[in-house]
C-alpha cells in the first residue's frame, strides 16, 4: 500500500473514532492539529499562544533550524501524540500515527522557526543609529564684488581692499575738455569740485582701482590743503603736479603733506624710473594747461614708491548703495544750478530720464553722473603776499571740513542732507539723522561755501514739481 493510502486510512480511522467517542477532546485536538492551515499568515504572538511544548522548550537562537526539517530519525523520544491508554490499535496503526506526528512536527517546526525569528527581531534591542542632523547646511551668499566708490559690479577682484587714488585736475577754460573726464570705461568714480583761488575751481578725481585709469589724465595741477584733507577721508594716495607753499599765515599743501604723513606723488619732485608724467601740446594752449599723467604707469610707480596699498578701514569712508535704485524724495529736480561761492561761476546740470543720469556740458564735453552731492562748508580766504617773489599777492580759498547742510540729487529728485566728518570719515545723513545710501553709479560732489555766497537752485518749473503719493 502506498504511503498516501496509508495516510488516508489513518485519517478515516481517526474520523471514525471521533464519531464513536462523541467528540473526545484529545482526538478533536489531534484532528484540529491536522486541519490544513489557512493561507493568511498568523501573527507571531498567535502562533505561540496556540502551541504547547510540555517536554521541550523552544529551540535557542543558536540552533540550526535546517536540522529540524531533515529526514526523521528512528528515535521517537520527541514524539508529541500518544493514544489515550497506550494499548489501543496495532503497532502498524501506532506507526502510522508516528509518521503523521513527525509530519506535524515538521510543519510546527517551520512555523515555530519563522515565529521565533520574528520574535527575536521584535525583541531585539534596536540598533543605535545616528539621529538625522537637524542642522541645515546653508550656503552663504557670495559677497558681491563691487566698486566701493560707485557700488557697481564687474569690479576688479584684485583691487578689493586696496587704496584709491586722488588726482588733482585743472578746470580753467583752457583746460577743457579734460583728458579722461568722459572716458567710456574709466571715467572718475567720484569728481570733487571746489574753489581754489581767483574765482577758479579745481577738481579732485577719485579712482577706486588705480590699475584701471585712462591712458591719459589731465591737465594735472598743483595741490591745495582742502583737497588733501578731503582725499584723506578715503585713505587715498594723492597724485599732483606741484603744490602751494606755506608762507606767513597761510598754511600750504607742503605743510599738510608733512604733518598728515600723506602718501603722494608730485611731478615736480618725482624721481621714479618711469615716464609717469608728460605734456600734451596738441591743443595749442600755454604749457601750464598741458601737463598729463599716464594712467597705465601709475600702478608700477606706486609699487616702486613702496606705499601702503591696503585700505586702512578706520580712515576710509564706506559709502553705501541702494540694492534697487530709488528716488531720494518726492520733489522733482530735472534742472539744477550750483554756485560754489560769490566769486565763482555756476555749474548747470540737466536730468535725462532716458538714461537716468544728470548731464553737464560746462566742461566742453558731456559729463554724466548718477548722483549729485552738494556739500556746504565754512570757508576762509587767506592771502599770501609776494607770491613767488613777484611782489604780487594770491588769495586762497580754504575749506574747514566743518560739516553742514547740503543737497542730494538722483533719478530726477532732490532732498536736503546733513554732512559731517566723524572719526576721520565722511558721514552723510538726511535731516532726521538717518544715514543716506546712494544709487549705484558715479557721483559728482559740489564743494560750496556756506558763508561766502555758495548757492544752489532747483530750476525745475514749479508746475512740474509735485508730491508723489
Amino acid at each position: 500500500m502506498s504511503n498516501q493510502n496509508e495516510i488516508d486510512d489513518i485519517l478515516n480511522e481517526i474520523k471514525s473514532k471521533r464519531k464513536s467517542e462523541n467528540g473526545d477532546k484529545k482526538n478533536n485536538d489531534i484532528l484540529n492539529s491536522f486541519t490544513p492551515p489557512k493561507k493568511e499568515k498568523s501573527k507571531a504572538d498567535d502562533v505561540f499562544s496556540n502551541m504547547k511544548f510540555d517536554e521541550k522548550p523552544t529551540p535557542k537562537a543558536a540552533d540550526n533550524h535546517f536540522d529540524l526539517i531533515s529526514a526523521p530519525k528512528n528515535d521517537f523520544s520527541n514524539e508529541i501524540f500518544t493514544d489515550d491508554g497506550g494499548n489501543k490499535g496495532s503497532n502498524n496503526g501506532r506507526k502510522k500515527i508516528i509518521i503523521i506526528t513527525v509530519a506535524v512536527i515538521l510543519v510546527i517546526a517551520i512555523i515555530a522557526g519563522v515565529a521565533f525569528a520574528i520574535t527575536k527581531n521584535k525583541n531585539k534591542e534596536p540598533e543605535t543609529t545616528a539621529a538625522p542632523s537637524t542642522t541645515t547646511t546653508t550656503t552663504e551668499a557670495v559677497a558681491k564684488i563691487v566698486n566701493p566708490l560707485t557700488g557697481e559690479e564687474a569690479y576688479n577682484e584684485k583691487a578689493v581692499g586696496k587704496r584709491p587714488v586722488a588726482c588733482v585736475v585743472e578746470n580753467s577754460y583752457p583746460a577743457r575738455p579734460q583728458w579722461g573726464i568722459d572716458d567710456n570705461t574709466n571715467s572718475p568714480d567720484i569728481i570733487l569740485e571746489g574753489e581754489v583761488e581767483g574765482g577758479e575751481t579745481r577738481m579732485l578725481w577719485f579712482y577706486a582701482d588705480y590699475t584701471s585709469l585712462p591712458d591719459q589724465i589731465g591737465p594735472m595741477r598743483s595741490a591745495r590743503p582742502p583737497y588733501i584733507r578731503f582725499s584723506e577721508l578715503f585713505d587715498s594716495i594723492f597724485i599732483h603736479w606741484g603744490q602751494s607753499s606755506t608762507r606767513d599765515n597761510y598754511i600750504g599743501a607742503d605743510t599738510v603733506f608733512r604733518t598728515d604723513n600723506v602718501d603722494h606723488i608730485n611731478q615736480m619732485t618725482y624721481g621714479g624710473s618711469l615716464a609717469l608724467f608728460g605734456r600734451d601740446s596738441s591743443r595749442g594752449v600755454s604749457s601750464e594747461h598741458t601737463g598729463v599723467l599716464y594712467g597705465d604707469k601709475l600702478a608700477q610707480a606706486i609699487t616702486e614708491a613702496k606705499f601702503r596699498t591696503d585700505i586702512d578701514k578706520s580712515s576710509f569712508t564706506n559709502l553705501t548703495f541702494n540694492e534697487k535704485e530709488q528716488a531720494v524724495s518726492n520733489t522733482k529736480c530735472d534742472s539744477f544750478s550750483f554756485t560754489f561761492s560769490s566769486r565763482t561761476k555756476t555749474r548747470d546740470w540737466a536730468y535725462n530720464a532716458d538714461d537716468k543720469m544728470y548731464h553737464c556740458t560746462d566742461y566742453l564735453t558731456d559729463v554724466a553722473r548718477k548722483n549729485l552731492l552738494v556739500l556746504y562748508d565754512d570757508t576762509e580766504y587767506v592771502t599770501k603776499y609776494n607770491y613767488k617773489g613777484t611782489g604780487k599777492s594770491e588769495t586762497y580759498c580754504d575749506y574747514k571740513l566743518a560739516g553742514g547742510s547740503g543737497k542730494l540729487l538722483s533719478l530726477g529728485t532732490i532732498t536736503e542732507i546733513k554732512w559731517s566728518v566723524e572719526n576721520g570719515v565722511l558721514s552723510v545723513k538726511d535731516t532726521n539723522g538717518k544715514s543716506i545710501s546712494l544709487n549705484t553709479g558715479r557721483t559728482w560732489i559740489g564743494y560750496g561755501s556756506a558763508n561766502n555766497g555758495g548757492t544752489d537752485k532747483n530750476n525745475t518749473p514749479l508746475e512740474n514739481t509735485s508730491e508723489q503719493n
